[in-house]
């Protein structure tokens, strides 16, 4: 079995951390948190404050719906990702996700996991990015 392809679904070393959100990788092109509307705004930060009461294992156990979805290698999400990744190890640490931030619809965030904080690079609330 060649497991080496496959990245981890989540760095197991914040397991049990909480899962902590920063937008300092965020895109300033089109699809940035200034680009939401305010009712778009206030929805995407009160998820936010719900998943932040979850440790990343909890948060990484959710079903698809109302947890995260890693991204495949070299798909047009991951490399939307991977441009944005200022992390020094972007090069090793390939943890790259996107989530729900409504149970319908496609109002998603894209970001990466860096030690117990998700890194936020996209917001997508119109489902206009590939998914």
């Amino acid at each position: 079995m060649d497991g080496l392809d496959i990245p981890t679904k989540f760095d197991l070393g914040y397991a049990e951390s909480n899962v902590c959100f920063s937008i300092t990788d965020c895109s300033l092109k089109k699809y940035s948190f200034w680009c939401l509307n305010k009712q778009q705004a206030e929805t995407l930060l009160k998820r936010l404050k719900h998943i932040e009461k979850l440790t990343w294992s909890q948060f990484i156990n959710l079903s698809r719906q109302d947890g995260v979805t890693p991204e495949k290698n070299d798909t047009p999400n991951f490399i939307m990702i991977h441009e944005e990744n200022t992390s020094p190890d972007k090069m090793v640490e390939q943890y790259y996700f996107h989530f729900r931030i409504e149970k319908r619809g496609l109002f998603r965030v894209f970001g990466y996991q860096k030690k117990q904080f998700f890194c936020i690079t996209h917001i997508d609330p119109n489902g206009k990015i590939n998914h």
